[in-house]
């Protein structure tokens, strides 16, 4: 497990991966308050690339 985003101000883990997993990300944050319908959270796209991907 890799630690691979913090808060700036508090320095803080914000967010953990699992490099060796096919696609393992958990959040402390809220990003779905950034994400609109236009413009989702990089978040978001990533795992439902990632679902498609592992569909096919």
């Amino acid at each position: 497990m890799a630690a691979t985003g913090f808060n700036p101000e508090t320095s803080l883990v914000e967010i953990v991966e699992i490099p060796s997993h096919r696609w393992f990300v958990a959040a402390q944050f809220h990003p779905e308050y950034q994400s609109r319908v236009i413009k989702p959270h990089p978040l978001f796209v990533d795992f439902v690339k990632a679902a498609m991907d592992f569909q096919k």
